[in-house]
């Protein structure tokens, strides 16, 4: 699970959470375009 910063419709970075049980127990800020070039990203509804 994540979030996207994405202004202008250009990706920024991405925040991912680990959730377990009641609480969130990691969390990465990902900024390297490299990086977010190879996430799986979908828009939900």
């Amino acid at each position: 699970m994540g979030v996207v910063l994405a202004p202008h419709g250009r990706l920024l970075l991405a925040l991912t959470f680990t959730i377990e049980g009641a609480g969130i127990t990691e969390h990465d800020v990902i900024a390297d375009p490299a990086r977010l070039g190879r996430l799986d990203l979908a828009v939900l509804d």
